[in-house]
């Protein structure tokens, strides 16, 4: 009973009960203090146990008692009030230290997301950058392998169109004549087919970078920009493009043109920045490839000259050869001409001289050949002179020469002969051979022939010598018989 009268009528506030205990005490002397003061002015205990004394002081006592038990409620109601309000506080203290860190925690968040952005755009960066000097380094090795200029350029628009993350590009070569643009290279919508075309430099947006010759051409949109202003075309994408002059050396030599960037962007000046230095990076190869193309355009020019050169002279000599054949040789029997034979003659006299040998001239005049020339007609004649001279040929050794001498004569030199009976061997056979018969318009036709011989050095020392002397001994086998041979004899000269 008492501990649930204790934890009914208890303070549970520290510092409320321990202003209600000094209350009380302070309640409780008051009435003590009078007792006392009562008892000191009275002459006996006794006295005090009279009523007039004792009924106050018991009254005044139970009221102390009630007003102490009013006192322990309202304490006990303020100490009741105070832990509410302290727990209340505390709450409140809970939930605003919760709010407060919400805001501390999205603060984090915040500060976090703005690192992670930040990190996210140097990553970028960082990947961007990675990927320009990986496009740089692979444009410097294919440039220094390489020397042909349509495939630097062509290389150039590739990279130059990867790392500035255009859908759209074209590379035009400035022509010698300074009007015209060749096209070495396109890439994107509509531009498959314009490679390997020419388009006037007049007709051209990239005129601009000609008429600048160094500023490249940033424009943001065609429709808009005072030194275009024309209407785009929506399957070229972005209304921005840009055109780059690109320069070998001091000379410029191309225009590099992007359009439609990723995601709909316009060009910007790091883009026209990144570009230049890829421009600038093959600039020192595309100046070699000019050079190489000039000496290769000289070397052409002169190949191409020498080869009319060797043409010409290959055509003179042709000529040459033609005037000779005509000079020494028979047109119609292909043999060698008088001219042909005496000079060879002489040259074979020098020869048998210096090597002190023999050698025989024949002189071969035909039987019945004014009959079948004046009977069959010319070409009849012709055909037969022609078959005359082959069969002569197949006479002679390789060594020996053979020629038409004019008309119906022919010569004949026997080189290195040894004895008559050699000599004679060869008449005989050349007689033999022209007494055959040959077919003309389907009759056959026998010629024969008269042959006169000299010898050197025996009938001459010289060539002319040889052939008058061989002329006089065929006169005489002329007018012997048909088909025999003569050995010149002094006699016949004498005779004559």
């Amino acid at each position: 009973m008492v501990d649930r009268w204790t934890k009914r009528y208890s303070i549970g506030d520290k510092r409320l009960n321990y202003q209600f205990r000094v209350f009380s005490l302070l309640l409780l002397l008051t009435p003590t203090a009078v007792f006392l003061y009562i008892l000191s002015s009275l002459s006996s205990f006794t006295e005090l146990l009279q009523a007039k004394y004792i009924v106050p002081y018991l009254f005044s006592f139970i009221v102390i008692l009630g007003v102490l038990a009013l006192m322990q409620s309202v304490f006990s109601h303020l100490s009741t009030l105070s832990s509410a309000m302290m727990k209340g506080s505390e709450h409140l203290s809970e939930e605003l230290k919760e709010i407060q860190g919400v805001y501390e925690l999205r603060g984090i968040a915040d500060s976090f997301g703005t690192l992670l952005e930040k990190y996210q755009k140097n990553g970028n960066d960082l990947q961007r950058r990675a990927l320009e000097l990986l496009l740089i380094k692979e444009l410097a090795e294919e440039a220094s392998s390489n020397l042909d200029m349509n495939v630097l350029l062509n290389v150039l628009l590739d990279k130059a169109m990867q790392i500035n993350k255009a859908r759209i590009g074209s590379v035009f070569l400035l022509q010698e004549d300074g009007e015209n643009f060749y096209i070495v290279g396109s890439r994107g919508v509509g531009n498959d087919t314009i490679a390997g075309a020419t388009i006037s430099i007049k007709d051209s947006v990239a005129r601009h970078v000609i008429e600048a010759e160094t500023e490249p051409l940033l424009v943001n949109d065609i429709e808009t920009d005072m030194r275009i202003r024309k209407k785009n075309n929506p399957r070229y994408g972005s209304p921005s493009f840009l055109s780059l002059p690109v320069r070998a050396g001091e000379k410029l030599i191309a225009v590099l043109n992007l359009a439609d960037k990723e995601n709909g962007e316009h060009f910007q000046q790091v883009d026209v920045d990144l570009a230049t230095i890829l421009i600038q990076e093959v600039g020192f190869a595309l100046e070699n490839a000019r050079i190489h193309s000039e000496i290769k355009g000289h070397a052409e020019r002169l190949e191409q000259q020498a080869v009319v050169l060797r043409e010409e002279i290959r055509r003179r000599k042709l000529a040459e050869k033609e005037l000779e054949h005509l000079a020494h040789r028979d047109t119609l029997t292909g043999l060698s001409n008088r001219y042909m034979f005496i000079d060879r003659l002489e040259v074979a006299v020098a020869q048998a001289q210096r090597h002190n040998t023999k050698l025989a001239v024949m002189f071969v005049d035909l039987d019945r050949f004014k009959n079948i020339n004046d009977t069959q007609g010319h070409a009849a004649g012709d055909e037969v002179l022609r078959e005359v001279a082959r069969r002569m040929r197949g006479c002679l050794r390789e060594i020996d020469l053979v020629a038409r001498y004019g008309g119906d004569e022919f010569t004949i030199t026997l080189m290195d002969v040894v004895d008559a009976e050699g000599i004679e061997l060869v008449a005989n056979k050349i007689m033999d051979e022209l007494q055959q018969p040959i077919e003309l318009n389907g009759a056959e036709y026998s010629v024969g022939c008269s042959i006169g011989i000299s010898i050197y050095p025996d009938d001459s020392d010289d060539f002319e010598g040889l052939i008058q002397h061989a002329d006089a001994a065929m006169y005489v086998s002329k007018q012997t018989k048909e088909s025999c041979f003569h050995y010149y004899t002094p006699a016949m000269t004498e005779s004559a």
